[in-house]
């Protein structure tokens, strides 16, 4: 699937933005001390990147333009 405009668009501030979320959030919450260990906050950081790469497949897609079908005007 080729990507257009609208959604290379979606995609470079999406991405980098919903990866410094997750590493954000886990760099806070070690250093509130709420993280007991390292493997909890690499758990923490697979999940997010999972679900931040998730999301933006879902903005992607979402951002697609539909393309006006002229068949449909001639009838």
């Amino acid at each position: 699937m080729a990507l257009d405009s609208e959604q290379k668009r979606v995609l470079k501030a999406g991405l980098p933005a919903s990866l410094g979320a997750v590493l954000g959030t886990i760099v806070g919450m070690l250093a509130q001390g709420k993280l007991d260990s390292w493997k909890e906050a690499l758990i923490g950081i697979g999940v997010g990147l999972l679900f931040a790469l998730l999301f933006c497949v879902f903005y992607v897609l979402g951002s697609k333009i539909p393309k006006k079908n002229d068949d449909s005007a001639k009838e």
